[in-house]
């Protein structure tokens, strides 16, 4: 967990409010300028700064194949180093959640849970938007997080 964390509890609401304002965001690899251009990596890196002020890890330069060429999980490394891992089945509104896109592929896709059939990402050729967390969706998560202040929650 990054050392900057703020100590103030956040609720799982903050996190889908904040990632709702980075809806219409068009897609720019690398990006995380809200409004501007964001990539799924700068959409998180951004409703980060929002709830903690600042950057969890400054990311290096990655290109499109990135997981193809480094041959690591970098991604679902880098989200257990900053986030909390929890059980996928376990998932919800503000919860982040990554995806392998193709079976063996690394996992190089991430979005926002809004809620148990919702989640917001950005894409490429799209804008960040809110979409259904359909079936195609659900058998390609291959890690569920959650932001580290979330507070402890019942059902949703």
């Amino acid at each position: 967990m990054a050392a900057n964390v703020s100590l103030r509890v956040h609720t799982a609401e903050e996190v889908v409010r904040c990632a709702r304002e980075w809806i219409g965001t068009p897609y720019h690899h690398q990006a995380s300028v809200k409004g501007i251009g964001a990539d799924c990596l700068g959409l998180i890196r951004g409703v980060w700064r929002d709830l903690y002020g600042s950057e969890a890890q400054a990311p290096p330069a990655y290109s499109r194949d990135w997981g193809e060429a480094s041959g690591r999980e970098t991604l679902l490394l880098a989200a257990r180093r900053h986030l909390r891992e929890i059980a996928i089945e376990s998932a919800a509104a503000g919860d982040v959640v990554v995806f392998r896109l193709r079976p063996g592929a690394m996992a190089k896709h991430a979005g926002i849970m809004a809620s148990e059939t919702m989640m917001i990402h950005a894409v490429e050729n799209c804008a960040a938007a809110e979409v259904a967390l359909g079936r195609w969706w659900r058998r390609r998560i291959a890690g569920a997080f959650r932001f580290p202040s979330i507070s402890a929650r019942g059902s949703h």
